[in-house]
Order: C-alpha cells, then sequence, then structure tokens
C-alpha cells in the first residue's frame, strides 16, 4: 500500500485541484439548471400579481441562483483559507466546545423563532437575509469531537462502559435533535461515518454489531413515523407503478439520465429542468449533468469524486498523528459517502431521499460545509508534510 500511495507526492496540492473542478462545474451546473426554474417563477409571480394585486412578489432573475452560488463559493474559500491557519492542535483542543455549540444552534433551529420550515420539515435557520442549514455544519462538528474521543479514549474504546457507550450516547444525542428536523438523511450520512470511524478506531466487532442491530428497529420506526417515506421506499421497489404519484420525482430523474446518452443534449439545452425534475439544481442535479453532458460528464463527475476519495484516504493514512488521521477519514467519508448516496438516488439505486451533492447542490450551508472538509484535509496534508520533511544539515563553517 506504500508503494501505491508514493505516486501522489503531494496530496493537498492534487486535493486542491480536483475540488477547484468540482466547484467550477458544480457553479456551472447550478447555473445551467436554475434559469428555468427562475423563469417558471417569475411566471407564478406574474400570475399571483393578477389575482392578489395587494401583495408584494419578487421577481427573480435569470442568474440569480448563479450569482448567490458564487457568493455562498467566495465565503467558503474566505472560511476555508481562515481555516488553514488555526493549527490542528487548537481545533483538537477545542473539539468539546465546538460540539456543544453545535448542539446549541440545532437545538435554536428546532425551538426558537429563528428556525424556518420548509416543505414540512424544519432545518434551516434564518439571520437576517441568510438562511443556512446547522446540519451541514453538526456532521463535522460531531466527526471532529468523535476524533478526538477516540484518540483519547483508544484503549478504553475496547471496553463497553468506559469508552464505547460514551461514544455511543453522543452520536444518539446528535441523533435526537437532526431527528426533531425530519432530517433522516442526515442521521444516516452521519452514522455510517460515525460507524466508518469506530471501525477505523478497532471497536470491538460484538459492540459495534450489538449497537447496529439495536439502531435497525428505530431507523424502521422512523421510516413508518411519516407516510412519504414509506411512500419512497415504495416507489423505489416499483418505480413504473407509482410513475405518477410518490416516484414522479425518481421517474423524471431516470428519463435525464437516460435521454443523457453518451454526449448529452449539450450544456443548458437538457429539457427535464422545465418543470419536470422539481429538485434539479439541488438534490437532483446529477440527473441534469448525466442529461447534458451525458455519460462521458457523468463518469468524469463521478471519478473526481473518486479521486477525492482516493487523496482523503492518502492524507489519513499519512497523517501525522491518530487524531489527524481519524478526523482526516471522518471528513473524507462526509464527502465521499455523501456523493454516493447521491448517485445512487439518482440512478434509482437507492430510495429518493434529500442529500446534497457536495460542491454541485445548490445552497451555501452544503457548499461551505464540503470546502470546510477539504480545507482541514488539505491542512492535515500540509502537517504531515512539514513533519516528514527531513531535517537541514547545518551549513558548513
Amino acid at each position: 500500500m506504500e508503494r501505491f500511495f508514493r505516486q501522489f507526492e503531494n496530496p493537498a496540492a492534487l486535493m486542491a485541484i480536483v475540488v477547484a473542478v468540482l466547484i467550477t462545474l458544480g457553479t456551472v451546473m447550478v447555473y445551467s439548471a436554475s434559469g428555468a426554474r427562475a423563469g417558471l417563477e417569475n411566471i407564478r409571480v406574474m400570475a399571483k400579481k393578477e389575482t392578489r394585486p395587494d401583495e408584494d412578489y419578487r421577481f427573480h432573475h435569470g442568474s440569480e441562483y448563479f450569482v448567490k452560488q458564487i457568493m455562498w463559493g467566495a465565503i467558503g474559500l474566505a472560511v476555508g483559507f481562515a481555516l488553514m491557519k488555526v493549527p490542528m492542535e487548537t481545533i483538537e483542543r477545542y473539539a468539546l466546545p465546538i460540539l456543544v455549540l453545535s448542539f446549541i444552534v440545532l437545538m435554536l433551529v428546532v425551538a426558537s423563532p429563528l428556525g424556518m420550515e420548509s416543505k414540512g420539515a424544519k432545518r434551516w435557520l434564518r439571520l437576517g437575509p441568510l438562511t443556512l442549514q446547522p446540519s451541514e455544519f453538526a456532521k463535522i462538528a460531531l466527526v471532529i469531537f468523535m476524533a478526538k474521543m477516540l484518540s483519547d479514549k483508544r484503549e478504553q474504546m475496547k471496553n463497553l462502559f468506559r469508552g464505547f457507550l460514551p461514544a455511543v450516547a453522543i452520536m444518539g444525542f446528535f441523533a435526537i435533535l437532526i431527528m426533531l428536523q425530519k432530517d433522516l438523511g442526515t442521521i444516516m450520512l452521519s452514522g455510517c461515518v460515525v460507524v466508518g470511524m469506530w471501525c477505523l478506531a478497532q471497536v470491538r466487532f460484538r459492540h459495534l454489531g450489538s449497537i447496529v442491530l439495536l439502531a435497525m428497529p428505530a431507523v424502521v420506526y422512523l421510516i413508518f413515523q411519516h407516510s412519504y417515506r414509506l411512500n419512497r421506499i415504495l416507489a423505489f421497489l416499483d418505480s413504473e407503478k407509482y410513475a405518477m404519484t410518490y416516484g414522479y420525482q425518481l421517474n423524471q430523474s431516470l428519463i435525464a439520465v437516460g435521454s443523457g446518452g453518451l454526449f448529452g443534449q449539450g450544456l443548458g439545452f437538457g429539457l427535464q429542468k422545465y418543470h419536470f425534475l422539481s429538485e434539479s439544481h439541488t438534490d437532483f442535479i446529477f440527473a441534469i449533468v448525466c442529461e447534458e453532458l451525458g455519460l462521458v460528464g457523468a463518469l468524469s463527475v463521478i471519478l473526481l469524486f473518486l479521486a477525492f476519495i482516493l487523496l482523503g484516504v492518502r492524507i489519513s493514512y499519512r497523517a501525522p498523528d491518530y487524531f489527524s488521521g481519524l478526523l482526516a477519514a471522518g471528513l473524507t467519508m462526509i464527502v465521499g459517502c455523501a456523493a454516493f448516496i447521491n448517485f445512487f438516488v439518482v440512478l434509482g439505486l437507492a430510495p429518493t431521499k434529500g442529500l446534497a451533492l457536495p460542491f454541485f447542490t445548490y445552497g451555501g450551508s452544503s457548499l461551505i460545509a464540503s470546502i470546510i472538509c477539504t480545507a482541514m484535509l488539505i491542512k492535515i496534508s500540509n502537517e504531515s508534510l512539514v513533519l516528514r520533511a527531513p531535517a537541514r544539515e547545518p551549513a558548513p563553517a
């Protein structure tokens, strides 16, 4: 394995290049997928003005979502560059306050007037003109704290009561806060990431298996708690039967994917974004990639994410300490798992779930959180290179 990884001499630089390409391509696809949506919203505004002239409706510019995505990207890059100046020791030292702060913000979403509800889910926090989804950042806080906890209790993690159950309790409290926001996708994603970190920390298999088995009834209960979740599973199992009802979104996604062919319809020439695929600029933007850029474009995006994962594994493997290694692995899994779950949903290989495609989905929270993950991975890689650099020989007298 060491010989295989030697070909990546500077993973930080390669990671930066890969992410820059992903952000650029994602922003272009947001522009392509959102222009039609802005036009359709303007039609609705005009219709509402005719019926309700006393209300004030805002018109949408064709490039509105594109400009906002560029703005969020600029904010994310500024945060990322600032974060790269912070030593990993400082992040490790403040892992607990970071987690507590994230829990407080998650509580504000549910139990304060700042929380904003959309489509039956209350997941957003309105701060003046800005709207953020705190769960995107809480995932990172959870991974930071879990890496700290696993590194501090490296030997105790094999003990059920002194090591493993406290870690399970933290994950359970996080899941409850997210469950109150009706966000099962984030719970599933975070659970996969944390379980992956537990495996890397060599938690006893019988402890891990017991917790997974105990969690399964809870997941089944959450699915049956709301009918729309069960309907999505039914649509996944028989997409043709529910093509015009529960499986409409999935059916339109598959039409977009299939109509792309080898080289696609051409950038901007896709048709599914015209009110057929309702979330074309958010959760189902990969379907527009397949339709407009074809199999070649879709495979290119998948390969870019595979490169991200491979570089993240390399950074984790060569990390300077146990905490940094676990943190790098967790950050890589946050981006990699989210990307491939999104691919599976769009391609009809998994039930429909509202998980963003990192660097592509329109929205500031997802983009900034993905850039934060990248910045910390690059920081870990740079610190590893500094520690591994050979010492200079003293200059001759």
